[in-house]
């Protein structure tokens, strides 16, 4: 039910008069939305007809959200007690009257009377609506449908085949090749993002040169020569070109030096100027390291003293650094030239797709709607009609409005300013509201820039004299800076991170300092960056380990809350699930991982805000089950299902069952496997015919096979919400195509589905969603849990290049460094820059979601060497925290006195779950903990480490020592005779593996290791044990586990072979100790042999067991002394 109406304030009220034009700046949780509705109400309270009010807003969930707050207030209006509607109409500044207050009654029958409603609207639902209207003079077919994101998606990728197709029939290279280069420069994704850039600009790509003549045109773009770059290079060293006579001081310069390397410089630029421009030109590289180092930097310490020298030495750096520079750049704008004719023949093919589709997307929509309404005659038409039917123009986030959107407003509202603004009896009025400060959806063309210059725009029409002899009514800025959401500890924390931020800061107008209007206590809580620790391996070894631990420490700390009764000063109450909000700023590893933590920790969790839904192994492991049914003879998708918990073999169950076969997988289980353990495969088969996809997975989840309970008990409870949608997308599936599992699995592979969850709407769950989808949200606990990200990794690769000025911006990729210089540097710096200032404006955003604590976290690799990058949230909130006199500590809190600070749990505390029986509230005896595991791999380093291979001999070397391995691990455990073959099929293709089979093959044959490979023998074996109070873990290369003796080998693939054990490195003997401590530990009372095989040589050392004892003390350490996982 739609609550009560707050009373307005004295700036809320103003902004919404319903005969005034109002700019409205609405800082966060100023009660922007409420005054869009109250001034909706205004202007029906006061005649205004609803089908003549038009409301933009900026996303579909706006939309519905404002048309169900005014339909709802509307219709709670009709039967509201006459005192209390009195009040609400006063609250609104509006006149309380009896004919008032009847009139509110009648608005919920006349909106729903009139035609077509309220005209609540995102912008591309009205260029539609509008559109359609006027199909034939938008130059669109009639009956035009929009697409969907995913039926784009099929539509570019279709689009794209057949323009390729095309091109070979024809016998054209071209494209294909230019597309492969555009790929293998940005890679597949970015290059996507490349093409459909240039089909979302098809001005811009027909305004281009045509043909061939696009290469030149960028260069002179670009300020470069047009013709052969070598030729121009080799020009630029002639005698006439080149500066000889600087050249010939710097030579004499260092011959007087009269030092060896003095002695050299000087010899080559003798040499250089001996030779033709040709060999000038080739040897320009060599010779300008005469004054520059091997990145091209200029020497810092000249030859001679004084400035002369260094004089000289600048400019010939200049000027050769400009020659090598120009090939680079050259090379840059061919390949630019390359990818925009391919993005041309592309958004061609685009464009024609759609077309025989009888389909446009967005951005047709937008610039459809602005060639309609700006051609001459034509556009006038369409505005006169408009006007007719429009009085009232209400514009909503007008911040995320970008240039071309702007347009169709101006086109819509510039004539509300002409004359007095009125149509007969009828005052027509422009309501804008938003705040640059929360802009931030660049990547959609949005800029605080044209939000302002449209502020500018409507405010210069409302000061020109009108052209009627009527009172003159100006656009009015009225700014809401009193938030209704924050409490003021949060306001003042985050105005002192506004404040501290480096130049530019968030790009925007001067702000005012925010003020509270919500009472009660409230607390910033700044936790230590979680730093990267040790290295070992795991089954999540790709997520770097410092995410992980910060996802763990982030769900430990929100059910300590919860459990522990954490009070919100605000509700009067504990903390809920409900209250909590988890922001990220991008998407990625971290929110899974804390979704899967929370699940983890028992903690009900929303799950991540948008889902694709193709990644999660759920879904993964039941499509290998259509796939298998579909085609029993695919290996990989059988092997796949076979392993998933579907049906629950082990990875060594399938190896064992599939070595050796001949043939098809199903095929050779079949003749070697009981009937009753394919069963289940069996079953599915015999359902494939006959059901559609749905019931097909639902048979698989709830059938005999289980599959939801089982999918959940080994992936967790973040499973089920992937089941779940991808049993909703069967169904949607079914609704629209014929139900065969072939078309199901095609259509579904065709194009990515992409889950979006409305995270307004109120559900007793923690909520993860990155700080982008939280923009209008609130929580009272809202943790920033990635604000140590550098906002200067990762940069935006794509940006539009305002080439010439007669012509559109056209989309180009980002230069590398070397390729830098000329026009697209400064194209580049605005890009960063505004970059930059789009952080910012996201890092306001995410914190004012706040309504009473603010949590700051983060993560730091190795690299980064404990301190948070200078431009991160992280390095700002300590900031702020330095300038609210916050003392410095592990945990900073600013905290109002009213309210304790938080309780955060401690990486080494333990917490203590209670429950209502005796026996939960004794304490239970503590359980001996041993310290972290060590792996003998860890301690210490070669005290002398093998002298790195010159060059790429380095990454050569440690490849072949990998694929060495990857042999001894492969090999033993064929038949002697199928060896050779399976290794030379393991290394097919690898240049590198010239000679590894024979090695790998002396060494397992060898009489003195011989039954270290055999049969008997286990590879790759993990031994683990307690000694000394330590744990020791690990994987041994090969073990021999004997009645009277334990064998132990350790491979090592290193260059350097030692002669004997003496000269063996220490970090080695230590390792091997460690091993030889754990087995003993594991087989009390029988020897331990251990021995390092050296691959280079071979050479097997066996280690004394005297030596292996007298180490053993050696490895022993603590905890703290370990590599860190904090």
């Amino acid at each position: 039910m739609t609550k009560p109406l707050h009373p307005l304030r004295g700036a809320q009220r103003d902004a919404s008069h319903p005969q005034r034009h109002v700019w409205l700046a609405a800082s966060a949780g100023t009660g922007k939305t409420q005054v869009l509705a109250a001034r909706v109400f205004r202007l029906l309270l006061a005649g205004s007809r609803p089908e003549a009010i038009l409301c933009l807003t900026f996303t579909k969930a706006g939309a519905a959200e404002m048309a169900e707050r005014i339909a709802g207030t509307l219709a709670r209006w009709v039967r509201l007690d006459r005192n209390d509607l009195f009040n609400e109409l006063r609250g609104l500044g509006e006149p309380a009257t009896p004919e008032q207050v009847e009139r509110a009654r009648t608005l919920f029958a006349r909106v729903l009377d009139a035609p077509g409603g309220l005209r609540i609207q995102t912008i591309h639902g009205f260029c539609q609506s509008l559109l359609a209207a006027f199909p034939a003079e938008a130059g669109l077919v009639p009956g035009f449908r929009p697409l969907e994101p995913r039926e784009q998606a099929l539509l570019r990728r279709e689009a794209l085949a057949r323009l390729l197709e095309d091109e070979a029939r024809e016998g054209r290279v071209a494209i294909a090749e230019a597309i492969g280069a555009l790929a293998l420069r940005l890679g597949e994704q970015k290059a996507e993002m490349f093409l459909h850039a240039c089909a979302a600009r098809p001005d811009a790509m027909e305004a281009l040169p045509i043909g061939e003549s696009i290469r030149p045109y960028i260069r002179r773009a670009l300020d470069l020569p047009t013709g052969d770059i070598d030729a121009e290079i080799e020009a630029s060293c002639g005698d006439d070109r080149f500066d000889l006579e600087s050249l010939r001081e710097i030579a004499a310069a260092n011959a007087a030096w009269g030092t060896k390397t003095g002695l050299e410089r000087a010899d080559a630029i003798a040499a250089w100027l001996a030779g033709d421009a040709r060999a000038r030109a080739a040897g320009l590289a060599d010779l300008h390291l005469v004054w520059a180092t091997g990145k091209g930097e200029l020497r810092k310490k000249p030859v001679a003293p004084g400035d002369a020298y260094a004089a000289l030495a600048e400019r010939l750096h200049g000027h050769c650094g400009e020659l090598l520079a120009l090939k680079v750049r050259a090379g840059y704008a061919d390949a630019l030239a390359s990818a925009l004719t391919a993005g041309r023949a592309y958004a061609r093919a685009y464009a024609d797709a759609k077309r025989l589709a009888g389909a446009v997307d967005f951005d047709d929509l937008i610039a459809a709607t602005v060639r309609l309404l700006e051609t001459e005659g034509m556009g006038e038409w369409v505005r006169y009609k408009l006007d007719l039917a429009t009085e009232h123009v209400l514009i909503d986030e007008a911040q995320d409005t970008n240039l071309a959107q702007w347009r169709i407003v101006k086109a819509i509202a510039d004539e509300f300013f002409a004359g007095a603004g009125t149509r007969g009896n009828r005052v027509r009025t422009l309501f804008t509201v938003g705040d640059d400060k929360q802009a931030i959806f660049g990547f959609q063309g949005t800029d605080p820039i044209f939000f302002r210059a449209a502020q500018l725009h409507f405010d210069r029409l409302g000061a020109a004299p009108p052209i009627e002899a009527e009172e003159r009514r100006p656009l009015e800025t009225v700014a809401l800076t009193e938030s209704f959401r924050s409490v003021a500890t949060v306001l003042r924390f985050v105005d002192a991170a506004l404040d501290a931020l480096p130049a530019p800061g968030m790009g925007t107008d001067e702000r005012q300092p925010h003020a509270s209007q919500v009472p009660g206590p409230g607390s910033v809580t700044l936790l230590p960056p979680v730093v990267a620790g040790g290295s070992e391996e795991d089954e999540e070894g790709w997520v770097d380990d410092q995410v992980r631990e910060l996802a763990r420490r982030i769900a430990r700390q929100v059910r300590e809350w919860i459990d522990g009764g954490h009070m919100l000063a605000s509700k009067g109450r504990a903390l809920r699930p409900e209250d909590v909000m988890i922001l990220v700023k991008r998407r990625g590893e971290l929110a899974s991982l804390i979704v899967a933590r929370l699940y983890a920790e028992g903690v009900p969790v929303a799950g991540v805000d948008r889902l694709r839904l193709n990644a999660p192994l759920a879904v993964q492991d039941l499509l290998a089950a259509i796939r298998f049914v579909l085609q029993p003879g695919d290996d990989l998708s059988l092997a796949s299902l076979l392993v998933s918990p579907l049906i629950g073999w082990s990875q060594d169950e399938l190896m064992a069952a599939a070595m050796h076969r001949k043939g098809s997988l199903w095929r050779h289980l079949r003749a070697t496997q009981a009937s009753e353990r394919l069963a289940p495969l069996y079953h599915l088969l015999a359902r494939a015919d006959f059901a559609t996809p749905y019931r097909f997975l639902e048979d698989i989840l709830s059938g005999q096979l289980d599959g939801r309970r089982r999918l959940i008990a080994r992936l967790g409870e973040e499973a089920r919400d992937p089941i779940e949608e991808l049993l909703s997308a069967a169904l949607g599936f079914e609704r629209n195509a014929t139900p065969s599992l072939q078309r199901f699995l095609d259509w579904f592979d065709r194009g990515e589905v992409e889950i979006v969850r409305d995270s307004s709407r109120p559900q007793a769950a923690v909520r993860v969603m990155t700080a982008h989808g939280a923009k209008g949200l609130q929580a009272p606990l809202v943790i920033l849990a990635d604000a140590t990200a550098d906002p200067t990794q990762n940069r935006r690769d794509l940006f539009d290049w305002q080439a010439d000025e007669d012509r559109p911006p056209l989309p180009v990729f980002r230069p590398r460094s070397a390729e830098r210089g000329g026009p697209l540097d400064a194209v580049v710096a605005d890009s960063d820059r505004r970059e930059l200032e789009e952080h910012w404006r996201l890092f306001y955003v995410a914190a004012t979601r706040a309504e009473e604590q603010l949590v700051i976290a983060g993560s730091l690799s190795e690299r980064a060497k404990g301190e948070p990058p200078p431009l991160s949230w992280y390095r700002a909130s300590a900031m702020a925290m330095d300038a609210l006199g916050v003392p410095p500590g592990e945990v900073r809190v600013l905290a109002d006195d009213r309210l304790p600070a938080p309780a955060i749990v401690r990486p080494a505390e333990a917490s203590t779950a209670t429950a209502l029986p005796d026996w939960a509230r004794r304490p239970a005896p503590e359980e001996a903990r041993p310290p972290r595991p060590l792996a003998p791999s860890s301690l210490g380093e070669d005290e002398i480490a093998d002298p790195p291979p010159a060059g790429p001999a380095m990454q050569d070397a440690a490849e072949r020592g990998r694929l060495l391995h990857g042999l001894f691990e492969r090999l033993p455990a064929l038949p002697p005779e199928h060896r050779r073959a399976a290794g030379e099929a393991w290394l097919a293709g690898n240049t590198l593996g010239d000679g590894l089979v024979d090695r790998t093959l002396s060494i397992i044959g060898h009489p003195d290791f011989a039954d270290l490979f055999g049969p008997d023998a286990l590879a790759e074996a993990p031994v683990a044990a307690i000694v000394d109070g330590q744990v020791v873990a690990g994987t041994v290369d090969r073990l021999l586990v004997g009645a009277d003796r334990i064998r132990l080998i350790d491979f090592k693939t290193g260059r350097r072979v030692p002669s004997d054990a003496g000269e063996v490195p220490l970090h080695h003997q230590r390792q091997m100790a460690a091993y030889a401590a754990a087995l003993a530990v594991i087989f009390p009372n029988r020897p331990i042999e251990a021995a390092l095989l050296y691959t280079a040589g071979p050479r097997l050392i066996a280690l004394a067991p005297e030596t292996l004892a007298a180490l053993k003390p050696g490895f022993v350490v603590t905890e703290q002394s370990l590599p860190s996982r904090a």
